[in-house]
Order: C-alpha cells, then sequence, then structure tokens
C-alpha cells in the first residue's frame, strides 16, 4: 500500500455544497472526492448542525457557481469555529473567495468563468516552498513546473493582482506564455487568524476538474497532496494506532 493510499483512507473529508444543484464542474470534484476519500456531502445550510469534528478536512469547492450566497451566518460561524478549534479548510476554485468572506483574508478577490482555451496552465515550485509537503512525488526544484489543465477555467476566484494581504504563496502561477508568479494569490495558505487550524486556498486556472482535462491526473496528485498535507494539519485527523481502532488526534490527545 502506498503512503498516498493510506493517507486517503485515514483521511475523513466532507464536500461542502447542495448535490442536488451540481453542475459538470462540481460533480466531476465531487465524484473524485468520493472515490478518492469516501467524501461525505455537507449541505451549507446544515453545517452549523453537523459534527465537524468528525471530519479533518472539510473541502467548499464551486466551479460552477458563485457560492457567496451560501455562506449564511451560522455558516459562517460553524466554519471558523471548526477552524479556530483545529480543523483544515481547502476553498477551491469560485469558494476561494469565502477566505474573505469568512474574515481569514482582508484583501479583495475577483470572480470569474467559465471559460473555455487552449491555454496550458499550473503551478511552479518556489525555492522557498519547495521542501512543502503537497510537492510529494514531484520533481522539488524551484522553478519547476506542474501542469494541470489546458482547457481553460471553471467558475473560479483569486488574489489577481496581489489584492491578497494574510495569504502565503505556496506556488506561483503560470500560463502559456506568461509566468504570473505570486501575483494571482491562487495557490495559498492561511495560517494567520485561523487559530489552531489551517485553510488553503487553490483559484484561478488550477482546479478543472472535468473528466475531458487530459491534465487531470497531476491535478488528482496535487488536490491529493494538499488534501493529506491538511489532513495531517488537522486536530481531527483519524488515526489508528492499534491497526484496528480508528480515532482522531483530537480524541487521542484528550485521552493523555
Amino acid at each position: 500500500m502506498t503512503c498516498g493510499i493510506a493517507n486517503a483512507q485515514q483521511t475523513t473529508l466532507a464536500f461542502i455544497g447542495n448535490e442536488g444543484t451540481f453542475q459538470d464542474h462540481n460533480k466531476a470534484a465531487l465524484g473524485w472526492a468520493q472515490k478518492t476519500f469516501g467524501a461525505k456531502v455537507i449541505p451549507p445550510d446544515d453545517l452549523a448542525k453537523a459534527d465537524l469534528a468528525g471530519y479533518a478536512v472539510l473541502w467548499w469547492h464551486d466551479g460552477d457557481t458563485d457560492p457567496t450566497s451560501l455562506l449564511s451566518e451560522s455558516a459562517e460561524k460553524a466554519l471558523n469555529n471548526y477552524v479556530q478549534k483545529g480543523g483544515s479548510l481547502l476553498l477551491s476554485a469560485a469558494a476561494e473567495k469565502l477566505a474573505t468572506e469568512l474574515g481569514i483574508e482582508s484583501g479583495i478577490p475577483r470572480i470569474y468563468g467559465p471559460g473555455a482555451d487552449s491555454q496550458a496552465a499550473g503551478v511552479t515550485i518556489r525555492e522557498d516552498t519547495k521542501d512543502h509537503p503537497v510537492w510529494d512525488g514531484f520533481n522539488r526544484e524551484a522553478d519547476e513546473r506542474i501542469q494541470v489543465t489546458s482547457l481553460g477555467y471553471p467558475k473560479s476566484s483569486d488574489y489577481w493582482s496581489l489584492t491578497y494581504v494574510e495569504a502565503i504563496t505556496i506556488g506561483d502561477c503560470w500560463e502559456t506564455g506568461s509566468n504570473w508568479a505570486d501575483t494571482v494569490g491562487a495557490f495559498v495558505e492561511w495560517t494567520k487568524g485561523t487559530g489552531k487550524g489551517i485553510v488553503f486556498g487553490m483559484g484561478w486556472r488550477l482546479p478543472h476538474w472535468t473528466e475531458d482535462n487530459k491534465d487531470r491526473p497531476t491535478l488528482e496528485k496535487l488536490t491529493t497532496n494538499v488534501i493529506s498535507y491538511l489532513a495531517k494539519r488537522s486536530v481531527f485527523f483519524a488515526v489508528n494506532p492499534s491497526g484496528n481502532v480508528i480515532t482522531t488526534w483530537g480524541a487521542f490527545k484528550n485521552l493523555r
């Protein structure tokens, strides 16, 4: 069993959204999350009453529409409470802008799309982040380019150009003919103002989940790394110390 498969089996993942409204992009992302992590769907309106501590990672992805209207006051409170206590949150595609709505980022995001073109695009490993866990299995060299799409972009958001304030850039962005470096603010993490938890943003052209994306295997690998990294940082990460008893880091710590 590979380390990646083991991490996936241990990671409890919730996928946030109203499944009945999902279109192509969201259906594709959810299908992969269910197959890879056994993800459970939590509608935004149910966040306040759900047992979020049962999940190492919450993933809010929206490649179909702007999800801002789905973030009610109660949902916002539930997500912030989860993160502050030590949970991990992944915001991707148009949902990256929710970092601002949640008060985690004070910068102003943009939102756009979807759009179709033949631009190849991806992330570049930075010198200051080449040892970051999200690059596991890739060539960990500064300026190494990782291509995750050549189809265009889903409904998405980011912090172009350099409008983010609290975010830390993990990977620079590039597309055919352009090196945008850290100006896009689309492969970033937040650890300031997040209490014991962490929030990761993955916007711009990057999270293109439809089946016709020939680079989807690379996107899957990169996203698996991100989710596994977030899971290990979460106090709710599932561990199996005895080989047959599943608990969480949070419960484990309480026993010490």
